[in-house]
């Protein structure tokens, strides 16, 4: 049976940035992102929530889309 949910990621505001943006890129992207249990929220502590977003967005821009 498929659940489906909304897999929320968390980041809290002691988190190790980097290791959060690492820990979403393998949860949004496994299996191409196409994982039913893949990350669809990710809910940020305000006092970390531009440092994260913007090397997560840096990690998914670096990204190669297609054949290489």
């Amino acid at each position: 049976m498929e659940l489906g949910g909304n897999a929320p990621f968390l980041v809290f505001e002691d988190a190790d940035v980097d290791a959060a943006v690492e820990g979403a890129m393998m949860a949004k992207m496994r299996n191409i992102g196409e994982a039913c249990t893949a990350a669809n929220r990710f809910l940020v502590h305000e006092s970390v929530a531009v440092e994260f977003s913007s090397k997560f967005a840096a990690k998914m821009a670096a990204m190669s889309l297609g054949r290489y």
